[in-house]
């Protein structure tokens, strides 16, 4: 498996990815996902092998960026030193495979290369999404808050704590 920055050539795949996921994503057409790479403090894809298919990707931004959610914006609000994971995304084939692990393994170190204290990522309650739920939770994620988008969609805000050195 290969985590590597995420290129221009790698636009359509990204965005092919993201449409699928889309009922637990926002929506990004090619200019909105083409701003927030350049919001973002990492952004990076999985091939399985050197020349293969993107499978992956996950995207972070960082504090005081101009980036238009209302969830990044609350954690904007509380926090100094953050990095937010705004999605993350893994085909639906390649699941159950460790790739979202290696991601979070991914994001962890390079938070802690570039002595960033804390991740950041919200996860919806309602609709509830377990998987991601349980994810975030195995992975050290708790929750500090929550947001109310409308009365159908609801997210827990939540937060792991990174270890500098």
């Amino acid at each position: 498996m290969i985590i590597r920055p995420l290129k221009h050539a790698d636009i359509d795949a990204v965005l092919t990815l993201n449409e699928v996921s889309v009922a637990v994503l926002s929506p990004l057409d090619r200019a909105a996902l083409l701003q927030l790479i350049e919001q973002s403090e990492l952004a990076v894809v999985v091939e399985l092998s050197p020349e293969a298919p993107v499978v992956a990707f996950m995207i972070a931004v960082g504090p005081g960026s101009d980036y238009a959610s209302i969830n990044y914006a609350w954690f904007n609000q509380q926090y100094s030193d953050f990095l937010y994971i705004d999605r993350i995304v893994v085909d639906q084939q390649c699941r159950g495979q460790g790739i979202g692990g290696q991601l979070y393994s991914h994001i962890n170190a390079w938070a802690q290369a570039h002595d960033i204290a804390l991740l950041c990522a919200e996860i919806d309650i309602e609709p509830a999404n377990t998987a991601s739920l349980q994810f975030h939770q195995h992975w050290g994620f708790t929750p500090v808050s929550t947001l109310t988008h409308h009365p159908k969609k609801i997210v827990s805000l939540q937060t792991k704590s990174i270890t500098v050195s």
